[in-house]
C-alpha cells in the first residue's frame, strides 16, 4: 500500500506541475487577414525552420530571426507569413514562411507623414506611446 501512496503522489505532482515558455516577440501579428498597401512583390519568399531536441528551448522567434536572415539584412518585416509546429518522438520543431518585406521601402512610398498615418489607419503598435499595465496574479 505504501508504494502505491509513494506512486500516486508522484504522478499526481507530475500532472500538477508546469512550465511557461515565450513562443515570439513581435513588434505586428495578426491572424486575420489585413491589407498593409505594402508592394510584395518587391519581398522575398522565406522558409526556415529550428529543431529542437526534447523540446528544451523551442521558440518561433529562432525560426522567425533566420528567415529574415535568410532575406538579407535590409528585410525586417515578414508578411502572409504561416508558422507550424510539429512534433515527433524526442524532437519538436518550428517552421517559418513569408513574404520578407523591407519596412523602410513603406517610409519611402508615403513619406514620414504619411508612413505615420499608415500606422495609425493599420493599429500598428508604436512604442513611443506605448503604456504598460501590470497585472497582479
Amino acid at each position: 500500500m505504501r508504494k502505491f501512496n509513494i506512486l500516486f503522489l508522484l504522478v499526481l505532482a507530475i500532472t500538477l506541475t508546469s512550465c511557461s515558455i515565450r513562443l515570439v516577440d513581435f513588434t505586428t501579428i495578426s491572424s486575420k487577414n489585413v491589407s498593409l498597401d505594402i508592394d510584395k512583390t518587391k519581398g522575398i519568399q522565406v522558409e526556415a525552420s529550428k529543431s529542437y531536441f526534447l523540446s528544451i528551448g523551442w521558440n518561433i522567434k529562432d525560426a522567425l530571426d533566420e528567415a529574415l536572415e535568410s532575406a538579407g539584412p535590409e528585410y525586417d518585416l515578414l508578411v502572409d507569413g504561416v508558422v507550424r509546429y510539429s512534433s515527433y518522438p524526442f524532437i519538436s520543431s518550428v517552421k517559418v514562411e513569408g513574404t520578407a518585406v523591407n519596412s523602410r521601402d513603406i517610409k519611402m512610398v508615403y513619406g514620414q507623414e504619411g508612413y505615420e498615418q499608415w500606422l495609425n489607419d493599420n493599429d500598428i503598435f508604436d512604442p513611443e506611446t506605448a503604456t504598460v499595465e501590470v497585472v497582479d496574479n
